[in-house]
């Protein structure tokens, strides 16, 4: 059986865009992930710097997971694959 791809690559610039409903469901958890990461920051930190600060990392974190994931989950693209 043939590989299916959870991300088609783009067809200009860099970059993964969902094609399944897998990508789509990786791609909602990603970005609820941020949303209740930054209010759970939000509502303890005591100044926009402190929830940035305290945001920042976990953003980063979640962004490097979903660049590993439609790396592994999505086609080869022309500029690295």
């Amino acid at each position: 059986m043939a590989q299916k791809y959870w991300f088609k690559a783009r067809k200009q610039g860099i970059g993964w865009v969902p094609s399944t409903w897998q990508g789509w469901l990786v791609l909602l958890i990603y970005l609820g992930a941020l949303v209740y990461s930054f209010v759970l920051v939000d509502t303890k930190a005591h100044s926009a710097s402190d929830t940035l600060l305290a945001f920042f990392p976990k953003a980063l974190l979640f962004s490097t997971i979903l660049t590993i994931v439609t790396y592994f989950k999505g086609e080869p693209t022309s500029w690295g694959g």
